[in-house]
């Protein structure tokens, strides 16, 4: 299953439009390959997905204005899931690697999809920084120094002689892009790890103080007091290669 880039990067930030997604993907899955159900009705949308009525009549409003589904039929008494794939390969995200065993697994999925587009444009970059300014062999530096000035107009970097720095991707990065807090943010990602989408390397600094915590650590143990700096993540290579396009 496929799913347009545009959908998944809209719903950076907003939460009821990612379970409404998540919600039309769900639904899709469990309907079939037709991704149709006949003579529908919120109580038999229930018992084919098993979510609760109550959220499906909060979300279907928001499906039929973003036109994830429709209805047909001589009297529209039916339900079908449009397609939610652009015609254009390019433009696609697979879904593959989803959990579909429940609407919020494919929630978490979703939303960690989000957080991990933000790793893979921070990707982008940084190959397109190193090519406009090292180039290997059989590397396009024409189109990377195109793509620097296109960057530097989108105010993603400086300057086109701008060096790539690493600092990492703080929880509050991810839950301002999730539009959740930190704690859900912690979870999420979390999950993306666990699932083997993302390696998670954590970054800290350690000084020895047996007398007295230093001002401004994170936490003190053993008379050792550790400073925290954010974390940073390493895109899988099945996973890589699927949200590669991103910055285009």
């Amino acid at each position: 299953m496929e799913v347009r880039r545009k959908f998944i990067t809209e719903c950076k930030g907003q939460p009821k439009l990612q379970k409404a997604l998540a919600l039309a993907l769900y639904m899709k899955h469990c309907f079939g390959r037709s991704a149709m159900l006949k003579n529908y009705s919120i109580n038999k949308i229930h018992n084919v997905t098993g979510i609760s009525a109550t959220t499906i009549k909060k979300y279907l409003p928001i499906l039929v204005e973003y036109g994830w589904i429709d209805f047909v039929g001589k009297e529209n008494e039916h339900l079908i899931v449009c397609k939610l794939a652009s015609h254009t390969a390019g433009r696609n995200i697979k879904v593959d690697k989803f959990c579909f065993k429940s609407f919020l697994d494919v929630l978490r999925s979703l939303r960690a999809f989000i957080a991990l587009l933000i790793q893979a444009h921070k990707d982008f970059v940084k190959r397109t920084i190193q090519i406009a300014t090292n180039p290997k062999k059989g590397q396009n530096f024409k189109g990377a120094r195109k793509l620097m000035k296109r960057l530097v107009r989108q105010g993603t970097i400086r300057s086109i002689y701008d060096k790539y720095n690493e600092f990492g991707i703080s929880l509050k990065r991810f839950a301002k892009e999730m539009g959740c807090c930190a704690k859900t943010a912690q979870s999420i990602m979390n999950y993306a790890v666990d699932k083997k989408w993302v390696k998670k390397t954590h970054h800290y600094e350690r000084v020895f103080s047996p007398d007295y915590q230093i001002s401004g650590s994170f936490f003190y143990k053993k008379g050792f007091s550790y400073r925290v700096y954010a974390n940073t993540y390493e895109l899988s290579n099945p996973l890589s290669k699927v949200l590669s396009l991103c910055g285009k």
